[in-house]
């Protein structure tokens, strides 16, 4: 027996859980700091991470580690640090930031199956065997062997309800006519199979077989491993077993390589490659980042101004250097569009990173980087954890998107955090927007971030004025006002292209009765269902339950009214006005498809539609030169949201519409239809031509901030909101209570700087057929906040209990 004492290694669970756990090292075992293991945990077994390869411990009965998932660590120690980082920030789980950080392909797991035993297979042959549930039950077992209960259940869906197939399949078990087995199921994939010559093979002057020696010829010709599938292509289907046979002499050996062959992700592409000369303020703006080694900057410059640009040469300059880069944009929306013009610049060093890839291309972009065969990441909040080195450059497009914040699992703010890995890797972040947040504005004007400028276009034409199209006193029926439709037919008759926007998809958000008031509401969520008129269906956009439309009144018989208006009927309206011109519609209904993004912009720009329709997406980051006309057609119902940020989100959206009109030689206008003329809002936007430059937005931000300062909203405070959720009314509010009590007591000692607001009912009270009541918690001093939160860490993330759950989500956008 082996006097050697056991190893053992602190692991991070990939679950939503907050301590780390000890396993031992099988003998033999040699483990690395970010190394993916699979590790028993309860009655299963899970992926987890090597935080500490060589930890103490005093206690017995500690489990082994099961193996290794990878040769390789799936993360740097640098990366380490950083989801450490993220981990504190968002009272996360270490593992289950680490789990969210890397290709979803790399969560290896077990999951129960159920096979049938022998006797199972002979007692179907039992001539005598009575017909009934579970009969029905061991056939479906044998028949598929190895599927999961769920999958069982759901296969004899009809012929029995949930309850009573879950009872027969337990007593096939207690039976011993079927049996459950552990399977693991995902892992990283993507491996290729190769073949490589032994030194033996060189001594092997007689074979018998030609295809064996063609195998032998073709590898000693490649001069090192060969991929399986190209010698197959080369010496045909028979290679596979000449293969076989030469591994049984000792010839060859197989093996694998990881798969790293470029995404196909297609981007609009750039007419030319070279780099234009930068204008004066490009060229101040390249030269400060250029002399800082590390810092964050806001690059604030108008649309148009050539914000892109200086991105592209920040980066060509980083990688001059040998070092790496890395861009975030908010939506896959814009990435093709990114994405063409680094290529067109950078060529194949160039990575996508995005959830419109398939699994098994993004762990390929995943490993190009870690392997260093792309030195260039463009894509969604999720790049931010790509595993680069030595990163140069971190920029943030459009930095102020609510899209850089996830909003389930670890809610973390892909913009702050990116901040965050740009000290990690002593790099420059550049966060860029012609319509800054309110809070990176303000680390602006208090110097924690340095300020560039690029107050003009780099085009000949100045952003266009706002006009306000005062909508009081017309029919709500009628989405466009007759100024719209004129500027449009005078746009269309020139040759020139338009956007309209409306921020709210479907056809009417209401269908209601006009005899008796009926109107559908969604059954779990409690809010009106909107109607999708191309799909007959009526839609809930919370938890995607629909009906199918029927035009007559269930209650009384009379015929329902159609009432206001989504980007489908919108799309209706300009198709009527305008039937000569193409239009195309852009917004969650029709980009679901892969690559729907590209082809609708691809088919705006080629001019096959001349009308661009659609949500707050086609507001963001387009650059086509020939748009003479955007058009916000309803924005009202954004201001009017009871959320602290709405007055913000309405600048910025028409200040980035504003930005698509007039980038070309023709110049453009900007028509904003809206009941509410008179808010502080379209004041400033209509008067955004006479305060140029940064004064319009120091007028907003003047006014914004003054409200803000007012209530101790952020960038006066800080917010953490507490979310109590569960199908039990009572019992959700009362764990609501509960909670509030238990932080009030804690939050007593710093009183003065700590608020504990609520509980209340959230704005949207019921969703998913869950309770939702909310509470805030807000400090006054950040650095005393967060002391507080660690201290407390605990009792924020209890689990919930009841059938009750607590979302805790640090920096809410959105209090809805």
């Amino acid at each position: 027996m082996s006097d050697t004492p056991p190893t053992y290694a602190e692991i991070a669970i990939a679950l939503p859980v907050l301590p780390l756990f000890t396993y031992a090292v099988p003998s033999g075992m040699t483990l690395q700091v970010g190394h993916a293991v699979l590790v028993p945990f309860g009655a299963r077994k899970v992926t987890g991470y090597v935080i500490t390869p060589e930890a103490t411990t005093e206690r017995e009965g500690i489990r082994p580690i099961e193996r290794l998932l990878d040769p390789a660590p799936v993360l740097s120690p640098q990366q380490l640090t950083f989801c450490r980082w993220v981990a504190d920030y968002y009272l996360s789980g270490l593992g289950e930031v680490i789990a969210m950080s890397l290709p979803s392909t790399y969560r290896r797991r077990t999951r129960r199956v159920f096979v049938p035993s022998d006797s199972g297979i002979s007692r179907l042959a039992d001539q005598h065997l009575t017909e009934g549930p579970t009969t029905t039950l061991l056939r479906e077992v044998v028949a598929r062997p190895g599927r999961s209960r769920s999958s069982l259940v759901r296969r004899v869906h009809g012929e029995l309800d949930e309850a009573e197939a879950g009872r027969a399949l337990d007593a096939l078990v207690r039976a011993r006519l079927v049996v459950t087995e552990d399977r693991e199921v995902g892992g990283a994939a993507g491996r290729i199979r190769t073949v490589t010559l032994t030194p033996q093979a060189s001594e092997a002057t007689q074979l018998g077989g030609a295809r064996m020696r063609g195998v032998l010829a073709r590898l000693t010709e490649a001069g090192g491993p060969l991929d399986l599938a190209e010698l197959i292509s080369l010496e045909g289907e028979g290679a596979r077993s000449a293969v076989g046979r030469l591994v049984q002499r000792g010839l060859v050996t197989t093996g694998t390589r990881e798969d790293r062959t470029a995404a196909a992700s297609p981007g609009l592409e750039e007419s030319s490659v070279e780099p234009p000369p930068p204008n004066p303020t490009q060229q101040a703006a390249l030269d400060a980042l250029a002399a800082a080694e590390t810092g964050t900057f806001l690059l604030h410059g108008v649309t148009g101004s050539g914000k892109t640009e200086v991105y592209l040469q920040a980066a060509a300059r980083t990688l001059a250097s040998d070092r790496q880069v890395l861009v975030l944009v908010p939506e896959i929306a814009l990435t093709p569009l990114l994405t063409g013009r680094f290529r067109a610049r950078f060529g194949e060093r160039v990575a996508v990173l995005h959830s419109g890839l398939t699994p098994v291309e993004r762990l390929r972009e995943w490993r190009r980087i870690r392997a260093g065969d792309a030195t260039v990441a463009v894509g969604a909040r999720s790049a931010l954890f790509a595993p680069f080195r030595d990163l140069g450059l971190i920029v943030v497009d459009e930095e102020h998107d609510d899209s850089y914040k996830q909003d389930d699992g670890v809610r973390y703010n892909a913009r702050d955090m990116a901040v965050v890995r740009g000290h990690l890797a002593g790099c420059p972040v550049v966060l860029g927007s012609a319509t800054p947040s309110v809070e990176t504005w303000s680390n602006a004007q208090n110097e924690r971030y340095g300020l560039l400028r690029l107050p003009t276009r780099a085009t000949p034409r100045a952003v266009p004025r706002v006009e306000l199209l005062d909508m009081r006193g017309q029919s709500p029926r009628d989405p466009l006002a007759p100024e719209l439709t004129s500027a449009l037919r005078d746009t269309f008759r020139g040759g020139g292209k338009a956007i309209v926007l409306y921020n709210r998809r479907g056809y009417a958000p209401v269908v209601e009765c006009p005899s008796c008031g009926g109107h559908y509401e969604c059954p779990s969520c409690g809010v009106g269902m909107v109607y999708h008129r191309k799909r007959g269906r009526l839609i809930c956009h919370y938890c995607a339950f629909y009906r199918q439309f029927q035009k007559d009144c269930p209650s009384c018989g009379d015929e329902l009214q159609v009432l206001g208006h989504g980007t489908e009927r919108v799309e209706e309206a300009l198709s009527a006005a305008f039937p000569d011109v193409g239009v195309v519609r852009m917004d969650a209904d029709t980009t679901s498809g892969r690559g729907a993004h590209l082809r609708i912009l691809e088919s705006f720009r080629s001019g096959e539609a001349q009308l661009l329709v659609g949500t707050q997406v086609v507001a963001k980051g387009h650059d086509f030169p020939d748009v003479r006309v955007a058009a916000v057609v309803g924005v009202d119902h954004i201001l009017m949201l009871p959320d602290f940020r709405s007055a913000e989100r309405t600048y910025s959206l028409v200040t980035q519409l504003a930005g698509r009109a007039g980038r070309g030689e023709r110049p453009g206008r900007v028509l904003v239809q809206t009941r509410q003329a008179d808010h502080f809002v379209f004041r400033l936007l209509a008067a955004a031509q006479q305060l140029e430059g940064t004064d319009a937005l120091d007028a907003f931000y003047r006014e914004e901030t003054r409200q803000r300062r007012l209530l101790w909203y952020p960038p006066y405070a800080r917010l953490v909101m507490l979310r109590v959720e569960g199908s039990d009314r009572r019992a959700t509010h009362a764990r609501a209570v509960e909670l509030a009590q238990l932080l009030r007591r804690a939050a007593a000692p710093e009183r003065r700087v700590i608020d504990v607001l609520g509980p209340v009912a959230a704005p949207l009270a019921r969703l998913v057929g869950r309770w939702r009541f909310q509470l805030v918690l807000r400090g006054r001093e950040p650095r005393r906040f967060r002391a507080w939160l660690k201290e407390n860490r605990a009792g924020l993330t209890k689990r919930g209990r009841g059938g009750v759950r607590v979302i805790v989500d640090v920096d809410p956008r959105s209090l809805l």
